[in-house]
């Protein structure tokens, strides 16, 4: 009698037990199917991510018409000179339109990352557009710009004195008669490879490009040389740029105040120009040494020692 109440009581624990796994299996369940429902809830109702009314065509025109300041602020550039050369790109078939992006908003696009160094993707939802759509216009227009570089920087005319000069005939003539403009070098912050990263720090410690740039009197660009490492001095620059890249030197008659020293003659060969070396050493003893020859040569002219 009581092994029959034991293997009762037995059959009912065990019934209580399933029906509590039921209970929690249901639950469950119950549970899997509200967290379905509710992701496809979302799915079915994506937020847009481009929810602004102006698109960006409309977005640049506005900022066009608006307050010069504006524009200048954002593109370093005037309207009036932002048409102009929208109509020459558009005008000769160099950037087309299209469903979706017309000719001013491909270059305003490209002006404004590059004077502000603004980021893709605040860039594309500025003028309502995707990351990828953005990156594929600005190579395009950057590929576009750097096609007319000869179109745009020139060579200064050596055969007549600089028009600046004879405006200032007091204070510039007769002296820089001979003077076709000035040239100088810039250190632009960059991230190079990880393999070769210590051939891009400069004196001061950083990473940099080292560009050669001159201009002329009227502030256009005449010559610009990119692509050093910021460990390459300035000399060296000079000097493989005479060599190899086509430096603008003046005709024979129109060079004497361009003094062969000032530049190196050693290390220079057929295997063309060399980048990647530290050379602060000698071309600061090679600096020194211009500076000595330019003060001599200073001297010497008659009206030095008028004065």
């Amino acid at each position: 009698m009581n092994w029959f109440r034991s293997a009762t009581r037995r059959d009912e624990d065990a019934e209580s037990t399933s029906d509590a796994q039921r209970e929690d299996d249901d639950m469950c369940a119950r549970a899997v199917v509200a967290i379905i429902n509710s992701r496809r809830k979302i799915r079915r109702n994506p937020q847009p991510m481009h929810d602004s009314m102006l698109t960006g065509s409309m977005r640049v025109e506005e900022i066009l018409n608006g307050h010069e300041d504006v524009i200048q602020s954002m593109i370093s550039m005037k309207s009036s000179t932002f048409r102009l050369l929208s109509n020459l790109l558009g005008g000769r078939g160099l950037l087309r339109p299209t469903n979706h992006m017309n000719v001013n908003e491909q270059l305003f696009i490209f002006l404004a990352i590059c004077s502000q160094g603004a980021t893709n993707r605040h860039v594309s939802y500025l003028f309502q557009h995707s990351p990828e759509t953005t990156s594929r216009w600005f190579f395009r227009v950057l590929k576009v710009i750097c096609a007319l570089k000869d179109e745009f920087i020139r060579p200064a005319d050596y055969t007549t004195v600089q028009t600046f000069i004879i405006e200032h005939e007091g204070k510039f003539r007769p002296w820089f008669d001979g003077c076709i403009g000035a040239i100088d070098g810039t250190h632009v912050p960059c991230v190079p490879r990880r393999e070769n990263a210590d051939g891009w720090i400069n004196r001061k410690g950083f990473h940099s490009q080292n560009i050669l740039v001159a201009c002329s009197f009227d502030m256009k660009f005449t010559y610009m040389l990119a692509g050093y490492e910021g460990s390459c001095h300035d000399a060296r620059m000079l000097d493989e740029a005479i060599a190899y890249h086509g430096f603008p030197i003046p005709p024979p008659g129109r060079s004497d105040d361009v003094n062969e020293d000032y530049v190196l003659d050693e290390g220079i060969d057929d295997t063309g120009p060399s980048t990647g070396t530290n050379q602060h050493g000698s071309m600061n003893q090679l600096r020194e040494r211009m500076a000595d020859a330019m003060w001599e040569r200073y001297q010497s002219y008659p009206w030095y020692r008028a004065t």
